[in-house]
């Protein structure tokens, strides 16, 4: 049982979720920076949309709604850019022809390693001082935070 007292508990907890939250807005800010670097100006959601399809070639707009919880219109408007820049292609899925599937282009292939270099580079400062078990420990504490929130209600 704690010795908290549930004052002191929820300011702890208070301060855990504003340390969480700037941390990830604090990643997301460098990241923004550093992908300055990319020919093309891409947003966080167009970034992550391109990690979705390195990760899962040949996957469609509807996997991508699966995946992301996003409602459709919302990822058409986030695709559309991308396949209009050139960094994705779509092909005709031949199992269902009014279905395309969605393939990372060699120039998205080159945006994705200038992503990727600037999420090693953010990472490695991010975690600059850790030790291999803290960095253990870490990973298995975010493990339990997102376990706990499960499915979305």
């Amino acid at each position: 049982m704690s010795t908290k007292s549930p004052s002191a508990l929820g300011a702890l907890e208070d301060a855990v979720l504003e340390s969480l939250q700037a941390l990830v807005f604090g990643l997301k800010a460098r990241l923004r920076h550093q992908a300055t670097a990319l020919p093309q100006s891409l947003s966080h959601m167009e970034m992550r949309a391109l990690q979705f399809f390195v990760r899962h070639p040949g996957c469609t707009q509807r996997d991508l709604v699966a995946h992301s919880g996003r409602d459709k219109a919302q990822i058409t408007r986030l695709i559309r850019p991308l396949l209009e820049s050139g960094l994705l292609r779509a092909e005709v899925d031949p199992a269902d022809r009014r279905s395309q599937r969605l393939f990372v282009s060699e120039a998205g292939q080159a945006a994705h390693a200038v992503l990727q270099k600037a999420r090693r580079e953010v990472l490695a400062r991010s975690l600059n001082g850790l030790d291999a078990a803290e960095l253990q420990q870490l990973q298995g504490l975010l493990q339990r935070l997102h376990a706990n929130l499960g499915e979305p209600d």
